[in-house]
């Protein structure tokens, strides 16, 4: 029996569910389509929005139905259904080239595809599911990131395939609205907190892990807590690459004191699964979702990994964010006003400032970490992801500055720049100083003295400009062209790397590649 597309709109419209096409973008993490999302709450401030909790829930604000996208050149997706029942599938393509000279000079590309479902079911239920595969032959300095630690940035382990790297990404998740203000969500994933480029609380650097979200808004209050299973990666003597499982549980409360000034409240706690002496598991005493983990912790006699932040914004012209955030690992307050460097007072800070306007976007924003932050006596219970911090890209130990610059030409096309340059301190071999958080900070090098840069100190600027014509809203199929240049002094010896590439993607996801 042939099954007609008629047969499935019929049958969507008795009982079945994607969401409304407004509604895809909200689903993604990908900077520049938020940009947008943004900007319309900016300028149209109709409801409290919670911008620092992303991805963005499409009952946040009205900025949906304000986003002014142009029409597809041609259809990109399939779709059926109406706007209470629905179902779309479109899909997932990476296609580049390019040439990147260097030490090494080569030819470079990407080569991936993959599919996304989508759907909704009445007012309550939502979907959405996406496989992605792609082989890579990353820049040089890429390349041995990928080869040293095994996994392709933001996106997932790495194999040998038809290409340098290859890599498989598996999103989704099935989400319940009990009321209107109410959530549940379980999937595979990512989420992000703050206004910046980066974040030190929580960000999408690392790849996609199995979690469950409870969320609620009350009054101008958005709460939210969130359990995910990771897994530490580490090698063993023949070079195989072991795994270890370990629990994050995190809690983020967001205040909007008014339609312009917005607060954020965040903590978190890091357990492993397993130690030398028995299965642990999920630990119950982190379930109640009101609770302060600190406490708990303490009250259990545990040695678990607690951290604490701050996020706050304040919106001023309908187009500036002044934004800062601040994530406290580990301190003393006697050691903090001793002012000696003592290894244990471990903390990261951001300020920035963004302007959206209807035809720009720019953002200058600087980070810090001090050594040893987001690492932990058990390196099973760092605060990393199969070796890739789940906060800022970089992990401890460094100063960064960087700016982006976004120009909108004409209804499809955008050119976007980034510049970046950071100074990290790096563990000499042997010494432990605070650079990687992969390594446990027991017996460090120094007890006192500590200071941001130290150990052997890797120097980088990085600039990016990249062309964008928008060829589909719908999956945010672009074509790109552009052009990368990046500076590195370490070890007293200096590298170059300039590439052109050209290609076609769908840009859903953030790549972080910029170190």
């Amino acid at each position: 029996m042939k099954l007609k597309l008629s047969h499935i709109v019929f049958f969507l419209f008795l009982s079945g569910s994607v969401l409304p096409q407004s509604e895809i973008p909200g689903l993604w993490l990908e900077k520049s389509l938020n940009y947008e999302i943004e900007k319309s709450n900016l300028q149209n401030p109709q409801s409290y929005f919670h911008s620092s909790l992303l991805p963005f829930l499409y009952t946040d604000s009205a900025f949906a139905d304000s986003l002014s996208m142009p029409r597809a050149l041609f259809p990109a997706t399939f779709k059926a259904g109406n706007l209470r029942n629905s179902i779309t599938f479109y899909p997932l393509l990476t296609l580049t080239a390019g040439y990147e000279w260097s030490d090494a000079p080569s030819f470079k590309g990407q080569l991936g595809g993959g599919l996304v479902f989508a759907a909704s079911l009445g007012k309550r239920w939502e979907f959405y599911a996406s496989a992605y595969f792609e082989s890579i032959n990353a820049p040089n300095y890429l390349q041995s990131y990928i080869d040293t630690n095994g996994v392709v940035p933001s996106m997932g382990r790495s194999y040998q395939g038809l290409m340098n790297s290859n890599f498989s990404r598996f999103d989704g998740f099935v989400r319940f609205w009990a009321s209107r203000d109410v959530m549940f969500e379980a999937g595979i994933g990512k989420q992000f907190t703050g206004e910046g480029y980066r974040s030190l609380l929580w960000s999408d650097n690392a790849a996609p892990a199995p979690y469950f979200r409870f969320n609620v808004n009350l009054w101008h209050l958005n709460f939210s807590t969130t359990y995910t299973y990771m897994q530490d990666l580490s090698g063993d003597s023949a070079g195989e690459w072991q795994t270890a499982g370990k629990f994050i549980a995190r809690h983020y409360l967001s205040w909007n004191i008014s339609r312009t000034v917005e607060i954020g409240f965040f903590e978190a706690v890091v357990w492993q699964t397993r130690d030398e002496n028995y299965y642990r598991g999920f630990d119950f005493n982190y379930l109640n979702p009101f609770a302060f983990y600190r406490p708990i912790e303490y009250s259990i006699g545990s040695a678990d990994n607690a951290l604490m932040g701050l996020n706050f914004k304040f919106d001023l012209a309908k187009s500036w964010t002044i934004y800062t955030q601040f994530m406290l690992d580990e301190f003393l307050l006697s050691e903090i006003k001793a002012g000696n460097g003592w290894w244990g007072n471990k903390f990261a800070f951001q300020a920035g400032v963004k302007i959206n306007k209807p035809k720009s976007f720019y953002r200058f924003e600087f980070n810090l970490a001090r050594p040893f932050t987001y690492s932990h006596g058990s390196v099973k219970q760092n605060y990393a992801y199969w070796r890739q911090p789940v906060a800022h890209q970089l992990g401890a130990n460094f100063y960064e500055w960087l700016a982006e610059l976004r120009f909108k030409l004409g209804k499809r096309g955008y050119l976007n720049n980034f510049l970046m340059y950071y100074t990290k301190g790096e563990d000499p071999p042997g010494e432990k100083l605070g650079g990687d958080i992969n390594k446990p900070y027991t017996n460090p090098t120094n007890t006192y003295g500590n200071t941001i840069g130290q150990g052997n100190r890797r120097n980088v600027a990085f600039y990016r400009v990249q062309y964008n014509y928008l060829i589909s809203p719908e999956n945010n199929l672009n074509l790109i062209a552009g052009m990368q240049f990046r500076f590195e002094n370490y070890l007293e010896k200096n590298n170059y790397s300039q590439m052109i590439y050209i290609g076609i993607t769908t840009a859903i996801w953030n790549r972080y590649t910029e170190f």
